[in-house]
């Protein structure tokens, strides 16, 4: 094996002379890997007539202004709070000047790119050209990649370059350089095939979740939301992940008996399936859509069910594609944002993340700010933190090799909710895997900033080094995220991971905005400048436990990993980068949203 990857890298290294741009003065580079990505080696071009299918995302002179007016809508005591945006308008404020788009569209003219093979969205552009014409019009050359496994291969570059006229207007080209897929978070099964007991006062809240309990300690107890158009919880569903009605409908009949006429619509974006009868595990789907439903029963349900993959860097902890369970955000946010006002999710959750690291800074900042498009057409974005604590491998992909703690990506995000773990009852405690910490990538917002301050205060300089200071902190707000009795394939199971806290808090929003439709008030949307602003008050405050990570050791290919003795963030008074702001009460914040 070792003979072989040794093979492979010299063949690899010979074949890379053969990418440089082929007219380095009339073009700009706008990507480039020094080498190979660790774990990959190159092999062969892919045939040229090969069809590619290319975004191009548009500049955006206004995106600064944006995001400004976002937060305007989401803060109590604006003027504009929960004036939320129509789509036309989202797409009048964020349109390219006229010359920018006349430019792009006059270049792919230019290129031969028929009128057919091109989507233009505004802020976004898709088309769709054979490998040997995306090579001219790049300046590069594609290759199959493999991994060294020989188990998945991606046809990329590891470069490629734009018309220095035209580099101006367009931030990037994707999937190009970016190699295979993450290892998404998702729940984790502790127990399969399981007795528990047909009455649900004999269940022992502290060692089983369920409805009920969750009810319980988040003083939901018998609330029924009141059915309205606006207001639909939306679940993501990706990587073969489909949610099967006979399995939810038994898990109503177990654990939700007064709900049994609950239901849930399927919809399909890019190829993805419905599969009702497939043999391969759902545990992810059957979480989501059992927890997000019963808890916030009256309320419309869609699961949205994603074909495809999107790429990524690979680093230590994401080594490898076929693994890897990364989730084509792009797909389904470009769908979502088509849809029209009345046809959104008023709450959209989702159970799946990856190391920030893993994808190209061009790659989050464009989808970050797809999510906010989404929190100012009134929509809250929430998801999981992940269940890597302070971080798995703990070891950069720059080259470098640093020892840091890593974050997550999208939990990184300002524009969405993230929500990490907690455990037992009497108290509850922090989770040990429960992800968080602060971004490398973007900013603190302004509305966490007293509140993040606070915690940074307390740490001092311990970890110093190790993470960002000045990073977005997350997690936002935390829930149960451990021992979940689920029904899958007909079978009891028991399953843990923050995929379970994301569901479960999505469906506490979706009940409060329940509470504001049904006073004429506007859905909630994009959700942490209200949050922030309640001081905790409508959260319980976790003071206990923390989180661990960074335990070093091997990892893919014999790689080392960094050992960090005692690696954790610890739960304190206030917010941190556990459980947030803590877990919801239901009962005051109920109260609250109506007052906002």
């Amino acid at each position: 094996m070792l003979f072989s990857a040794l093979i492979l890298r010299v063949i690899s290294l010979f074949l890379s002379l053969s990418t440089a741009p082929a007219n380095p003065l009339k073009y700009e580079l706008v990507e480039r890997h020094s080498e190979v990505p660790y774990g990959w080696v190159r092999g062969t071009a892919p045939a040229a007539s090969k069809l590619l299918c290319l975004r191009l995302a548009v500049r955006q002179d206004r995106a600064a202004e944006f995001e400004k007016l976002v937060i305007d809508l989401s803060t109590p005591g604006h003027e504009k709070y929960g004036k939320h945006l129509k789509q036309k308008e989202i797409k009048d404020f964020l349109r390219p000047a006229s010359k920018v788009s006349q430019a792009i569209l006059a270049w792919l003219e230019s290129e031969g790119v028929p009128d057919d093979s091109i989507e233009d969205d505004g802020d976004w552009i898709k088309i769709v050209v054979p490998v040997h014409q995306a090579e001219r019009m790049l300046s590069t050359r594609f290759h199959h990649f493999h991994h060294i496994d020989s188990r998945v291969t991606r046809i990329r570059t590891l470069e490629y370059s734009l018309p220095r006229a035209i580099r101006p207007y367009i931030q990037l080209i994707q999937p190009t350089t970016r190699f295979g897929e993450p290892k998404a978070h998702k729940s984790f099964l502790i127990d399969h095939g399981i007795t528990i007991s047909d009455n649900e006062k004999n269940i022992d809240c502290g060692s089983t979740v369920t409805p009920s309990c969750l009810r319980q300690l988040y003083k939901l107890d018998d609330f029924v939301a009141k059915p309205h158009p606006r207001n639909k919880l939306g679940i993501s569903g990706y990587l073969g992940q489909y949610a099967r009605y006979s399995d939810f409908y038994a898990f109503l009949k177990k654990y939700a008996p007064n709900e049994q006429d609950a239901n849930f619509t399927v919809a399909s974006i890019n190829g993805g399936l419905n599969l009702q009868n497939s043999s391969d595990s759902a545990t992810e789907a059957a979480l989501d859509v059992q927890y997000g439903y019963s808890l916030s029963y009256g309320v419309g349900g869609t699961f949205y069910t994603t074909g495809g993959r999107a790429p990524l860097v690979p680093d230590a902890d994401e080594p490898d594609a076929n693994d890897s369970d990364n989730e084509p955000y792009l797909d389904q946010l470009h769908y979502l944002l088509k849809l029209p006002d009345d046809q959104l999710p008023s709450v959209l959750s989702t159970s799946y993340g990856e190391d920030e690291q893993s994808v190209p800074v061009s790659y989050s900042n464009a989808t970050c700010n797809l999510f906010a498009q989404l929190g100012a057409r009134g929509v809250s974005v929430i998801f999981s933190s992940g269940d890597s604590g302070v971080g798995g491998s703990c070891l950069s992909n720059d080259g470098k090799n640093t020892t840091r703690f890593l974050p997550i990506f999208p939990a990184s995000c300002p524009f969405v909710t993230s929500v990490g773990g907690t455990t037992g009852i009497n108290p509850e405690k922090a989770i040990s895997f429960s992800a968080g910490g602060f971004s490398e990538r973007f900013a603190r917002p302004s509305y966490q900033e007293a509140a993040v301050s606070s915690y940074l205060s307390l740490l001092g300089n311990r970890w110093e080094g190790l993470y960002n200071p000045k990073g977005r902190g997350f997690p936002d707000v935390a829930a149960q995220a451990n021992n979940f009795a689920i029904v899958e394939h007909g079978s009891i199971s028991l399953v843990g991971g923050t995929s379970a806290a994301a569901p479960t808090f999505a469906a506490i929003v979706a009940d409060l905005n329940s509470v504001r439709l049904a006073a004429n008030k506007s859905a909630l949307g994009f959700l942490n400048p209200w949050i922030y602003s309640l001081n905790q008050t409508g959260f319980t405050d976790i003071v206990q436990g923390g989180s661990n990570g960074c335990f070093g050791g091997e990892t893919w290919l014999g790689k080392s990993t960094p050992y960090v003795p005692y690696a954790s963030w610890n739960a304190t008074p206030g917010w941190d980068p556990v459980t947030g702001l803590g877990t919801p009460l239901f009962s005051t914040l109920s109260e609250l949203a109506l007052s906002a």
